[in-house]
């Protein structure tokens, strides 16, 4: 039997569920108390108090990168893991033969067709002496009217609704770097947003085929 100590808004336990999803394993949750000090169960079991922790039989596994490592080595993946994979990941990265400002110019082009805006570019970000290789842009986009249906549901959820764009050179072309839009609405746990989410993300990725 597998049980899996956890908090629903820990990242470390999210990537341990996802895998979890993929293997289509199931399993018990134990959501652990917020304060470190309470978690007498999960000290008892495993001799420290963070999450994630996992119990697999007589076996108990601490920390995601663990974990992930235990589970896909047990246990075989089923033939559509993969297709769980791509539902459940955060960004898409698409590659092109063309450089990064004829990569930028096709991505502008495709959003123009889309109500998709980009409201936001960067180049060469400076933090201390560091600097973002050249070539590599940073974008923020939206979708106007998610954003003004988002606030009408909480108006704090604009300050999520945006996501960033890379574009930047690999070898042979360039890619572009996309993050899931509104890839932390899961956190307010609302359905009205979460078909937001939805909508805006697939009304994304049909635009990015396109390139």
């Amino acid at each position: 039997m597998l049980t899996l100590y956890q908090a629903e808004w820990c990242p470390y336990c999210h990537r341990v569920r996802q895998v979890l999803t993929e293997l289509e394993l199931t399993y018990t949750c134990v959501n652990v108390p917020v304060q470190r000090a309470e978690r007498t169960q999960m000290r008892e079991l495993s001799g420290q108090d963070a999450v994630p922790v996992l119990k697999d039989g007589r076996k108990v596994i601490v920390g995601s990168d663990e974990i992930i490592t235990h589970l896909r080595a047990r246990y075989p993946a089923p033939d559509d893991a993969e297709a769980h994979a791509e539902v459940g990941r955060f960004r898409v990265v698409l590659e092109l033969d063309e450089g990064p400002e004829e990569a930028l110019a096709l991505l502008r082009e495709v959003f123009a067709t889309t109500d998709i805006t980009i409201i936001s570019e960067t180049r060469g970000y400076e933090l201390g002496s560091d600097r973002l290789p050249e070539g590599y842009v940073l974008l923020q986009a939206t979708a106007v009217w998610a954003m003004e249906q988002a606030a009408a549901v909480d108006p704090t959820v604009p300050a999520a609704s945006s996501f960033p764009i890379a574009v930047f050179a690999v070898d042979g072309g360039s890619a572009i770097a996309v993050t899931r839009p509104f890839a932390e609405a899961w956190l307010y746990g609302n359905p009205a947003l979460s078909k937001l989410t939805m909508a805006v993300t697939q009304g994304v990725y049909e635009a990015l085929q396109k390139l």
